[in-house]
């Protein structure tokens, strides 16, 4: 009867053990996702607001200068009527895939028809404030 006991004990011991193990990596991996992230729904809900309010120019610039010097204003601007984003009401965002200061998350564009565009979005973190580095069909 005593083994038994001293077994369980044990059992339990390991078992409490791997359990706080698996909440402590949890908790770090959200903490991570949490703050890494920081103003990026912000970012994105501004660069597709000023786009439906004919401010082109302005999220043009929310743009990196990489993402610029391989797209011209004009593409840019010939992606967002191919896609209707002008007809943007909300976005549906995934959980984001961040790399040091990078970040990759697929957003869906709800139009105010309810049409749902799968968009692709990548974001560099300068300062405080995220960039556009990448806006490609998913």
């Amino acid at each position: 009867m005593e083994v038994s006991q001293s077994v369980l004990f044990y059992l339990g011991i390991s078992l409490g053990a791997v359990l706080s193990i698996l909440l402590i990596i949890w908790l770090v991996l959200f903490v991570r996702l949490f703050f890494g992230t920081k103003g990026l729904p912000e970012s994105i809900s501004n660069f597709f607001n000023l786009i439906v309010e004919g401010e082109i120019d302005r999220a043009y610039q929310l743009t990196t200068e990489d993402f610029r010097s391989q797209n011209t204003k004009k593409q840019f601007i010939k992606f967002i009527k191919t896609n209707k984003i002008k007809q943007y009401k909300r976005v549906r965002m995934s959980t984001p895939s961040i790399k040091g200061k990078n970040c990759t998350i697929e957003v869906t564009v709800i139009t105010k028809s309810g049409i749902e565009i799968p968009v692709k979005m990548g974001f560099i973190k300068k300062s405080k404030e995220w960039e556009v580095d990448l806006l490609e069909n998913s």
